[in-house]
Formats: structure tokens, sequence, C-alpha cells
């Protein structure tokens, strides 16, 4: 007899990526396997399920989802993003407040996931491209206007929501993109300070519609001394988005939950 015949567990994954939860299958896995501490139970009740909810009116905002890598950080999004894909996992979840307090957000939307790598592509021209053919995967048709044909781009979101619910009139549409900060690291100047006003027009479209926006991020943006020189262009931005800090605290968590 062997060891492997007596003792059977399930293997400690180093790293998980987003996209990972595009499959229900391993949606499902990842959503039984991470352990949440009570201190990210009361982050995930009090700010993210409040900020992604509709059902009640609020001052919705964008969500920052902050930890180094290994701390997790992906693997709480494509959980987040999962469970408000498909109510039957909120059950899943390893803690009773948290699985409360999904209730608001359990298979409310329909998600698209994005993990940014090395690219020249300006993050509105990211964005608008994941969202063109996430859409066409979920039965919507959508075409954003070119950068230059438009002063401003909340109006074409709200187009493209409107495209969107036609189709899917109860749900949300929840965005989620990973590896945000390595990104925006290698932006040009002009090209940041573009990125960064585009990116708070998403924290600013949250507001008063159905779309939701949740990225991840190594460190925070806001205390980041290589984006100071935009610092009056981070204020802006600051004020549309909340930050999720994974802490030591859940790290260890975590590591004595799975021993």
């Amino acid at each position: 007899m062997k060891y492997s015949d007596l003792i059977q567990f399930e293997p400690i994954e180093t790293v998980v990526q987003l996209r990972e939860a595009d499959s229900a299958r391993d949606a499902r896995r990842l959503v039984e396997t991470f352990v949440i501490s009570d201190r990210m139970a009361e982050v995930l009740c009090d700010v993210v399920f409040p900020q992604l909810q509709f059902s009640k009116p609020a001052d919705n905002k964008g969500i920052l989802v902050v930890g180094n890598y290994g701390t997790g950080k992906s693997h709480l999004m494509a959980v987040i993003s999962a469970v408000a894909e498909s109510e039957d996992l909120r059950a899943l979840l390893n803690n009773q407040r948290a699985a409360a307090g999904a209730t608001q957000i359990a298979g409310r939307f329909r998600v698209i996931r994005a993990e940014i790598g090395s690219t020249t592509m300006s993050l509105r021209d990211i964005i608008c491209s994941v969202l063109e053919d996430g859409l066409g995967r979920l039965g919507v048709a959508y075409e954003f206007p070119a950068t230059g044909d438009r002063h401003e781009n909340k109006t074409a979101f709200q187009e493209m929501l409107a495209s969107f619910q036609s189709v899917h009139p109860d749900q949300g549409l929840a965005l989620v993109v990973d590896e945000l900060l390595d990104y925006l690291r290698s932006r040009k100047d002009q090209e940041l300070s573009l990125d960064l006003s585009f990116l708070r027009e998403l924290g600013e479209v949250c507001k008063g519609t159905r779309f939701r926006f949740v990225a991840g991020v190594q460190e925070s943006l806001f205390d980041n001394p290589r984006f100071q020189f935009v610092a009056d262009t981070l204020r802006r931005v600051k004020d549309r988005f909340e930050q999720v800090r994974i802490a030591r605290d859940d790290v260890a968590f975590v590591v004595a939950g799975r021993s």
C-alpha cells in the first residue's frame, strides 16, 4: 500500500490566472479552494459587494484589488467574478458572512475577464477591444467609435450598455482586468496621462449604470512615485475607485487554512 492510497489532498496552486474562471468547472474549483479570513469577509461585505450591486441606488465606484504577487489577488478576483456570474457558487464560499453578503450580487452579472500583457495599445483601445470581443460572445453586437470621433467616452459606454441590456435586460455587466499596474508602468508620460483619464471615466461610468469595473494591481496606484507627475489626474481617479487591499493577515490565514 502506498501513502497516496491513504492520504488525498488538493494541491495548492502557486499561480492562479484570472481567465481560469471563464471555465465553469475551474470557477467552481477556485471558489471552493479560496480561504476567506474574517477581515476579508468584512471587506467583501462592506466594500466589494455594495459597490458591485445595482439593486439599490448608490454612488457606485470602480474597484482596485491591491496585492503583491503570491497574495491571492488574481484568485480573489476570480472568486468575486465567478460568484457574480453564477448564483450556485455563492454557497461554496467558505465564510458564512461572505456567503450571506454575496446574495446581492450572486448570478446578477455577465462577466468579461482579461489579463493585460505586453502591448503598446492605449488603455482605451485595450478595454474597448476586450469588451467588443466579450460582448460578441454574449450575443451583443457593439463597436466603439474611434478614439478621435468623440471628445469623451462615457456616452459610448452608455450606448454599449443599452445594446447589452437589450439582450440581457436583468443583468449587469462586469469587466474584470488583471495586471493593470505592470501595463501602466510601461507607458510613456503623455500616454499615461491619457490612460489615467480614461481609467477615471471607467470609474465614473459605474455610477448610475449596471456596468462594473474591477482591476488588479500589485501596489496602490495612488502611492506610487512613478506616477507623481500626474498627481492631479490620480486624485480624480482615486475619487472614483475603492481600493481593496490584501493584508498579510489574509495571506497567513490562507496558509493556515490549507496546512
